[in-house]
């Protein structure tokens, strides 16, 4: 049995911590705006760049990524008012968020050096840049946790009131998590312009920014995970090449 606190969590407080994260985000793409305003960028960045945000044009993709994260962040203001985004934050989540992100970067650049690994995948080294870099990370946030894992949650909770409590929660989230790892992994084939499917490649994405990264959304909390991967891709431009 599930104490009174837990049974409030899901989904009334997580859905108000979720849209006030959703909010607060907008920080992210405010920088993204300003990364178009004043830097540019090259073919470089273009062709280093997350497959999944050359599925249209990289530019597109990017106008796309900003004005759905805008629109997504007014509508969630609108739905939790002043007052209830500030109730709502969940100050601790993001802000560990950042330290994560921050403490990892760093601790990695300490042991090798301002050049990652060869083993990382280029869309998620330096190389696409600053800008494409973030539009691909937070990209991926808002389509796959804000957005689908969203709706698939609170879809499956509504319509699964027969089960306890507990088992609500879990193949709620369940769903939602394999659900937007399966888009993942298609979204990202579909952008990968060599049509050469690496079963490696899709093993990684499955296994860290799919599940991983799924399961810590509902674990930890939507501000946790949305703050520390918009903030890693601040952070591996910044300390790599």
């Amino acid at each position: 049995m599930s104490s009174p606190t837990q049974a409030r969590y899901y989904p009334v407080s997580f859905r108000n911590q979720f849209f006030a994260t959703v909010v607060w985000a907008q920080v992210f793409v405010l920088y993204c705006v300003a990364l178009i305003l004043f830097t540019k960028q090259d073919e470089s960045h273009i062709f280093w760049a997350d497959p999944f945000i050359k599925i249209l044009p990289i530019y597109l993709s990017t106008a796309l990524i900003i004005l759905t994260s805008l629109c997504l962040g007014w509508w969630c203001f609108n739905k939790l008012g002043m007052r209830g985004l500030l109730q709502n934050t969940p100050v601790f989540q993001m802000v560990l968020g950042v330290a994560i992100a921050v403490l990892v970067t760093c601790a990695v650049w300490g042991v090798v050096g301002n050049t990652l690994p060869g083993f990382v995948p280029a869309e998620e080294s330096a190389r696409p840049g600053f800008l494409f870099g973030m539009i691909a990370g937070y990209g991926e946030e808002l389509v796959f946790r804000m957005v689908l894992s969203a709706l698939v949650f609170f879809g499956m909770f509504k319509s699964l009131s027969m089960l306890e409590y507990p088992h609500r929660v879990f193949w709620s989230a369940t769903a939602a998590i394999l659900v937007a790892t399966l888009a993942f992994v298609f979204l990202h084939e579909l952008g990968e312009t060599d049509s050469v499917l690496v079963w490696g490649m899709v093993a990684t994405r499955v296994v860290v920014p799919s599940f991983l990264m799924g399961a810590l959304f509902f674990l930890v909390g939507p501000g946790f995970l949305i703050f520390l991967h918009a903030t890693m891709h601040i952070m591996i431009p910044l300390l790599f090449v």
